[in-house]
């Protein structure tokens, strides 16, 4: 695994915006928090950067304890073709670039570009991609 990004914030209070690349420059993930929703998303980049999926984390309402700040990390597995992102030690959302596939705890929303594998992340696929 290799870590492409690190912050301390906390939910819902800034407007939290960050992004990895992947070695060879042409996968991207951003992680991002409105004060209203957080939001992962995989980005091909290059002339005009185009999102490829959104997956939904949380809504601020709903977190407990969001004045606590939270460690978020974003991690790349030994290829580089698919970007996990944890919050505080545990796994919300995973593309995968090579798939076009994208995974969150509560598969939302639909993807668009006609997934066919199932959406929900699950602990077992985050050890697929990520196994020690």
């Amino acid at each position: 695994m290799h870590l492409g990004t690190e912050a301390k914030v906390t939910v819902g209070t800034d407007d939290i915006f960050l992004d990895s690349t992947a070695v060879g420059g042409k996968n991207s993930v951003v992680f991002e928090d409105d004060g209203t929703t957080g939001y992962f998303y995989a980005v091909r980049t290059g002339i005009e950067q185009e999102i490829l999926d959104a997956l939904h984390v949380y809504d601020v309402a709903n977190v407990t304890d969001r004045q606590i700040p939270v460690t978020v990390q974003i991690f790349w597995d030994e290829t580089w073709t698919a970007a996990l992102l944890l919050i505080n030690g545990y796994g919300h959302a995973l593309y995968d670039f090579q798939r076009s596939a994208g995974f969150c705890r509560n598969a939302f929303p639909a993807a668009r570009n006609g997934q066919l594998l199932k959406r929900e992340l699950t602990d077992e696929l985050i050890e697929q991609y990520f196994a020690a």
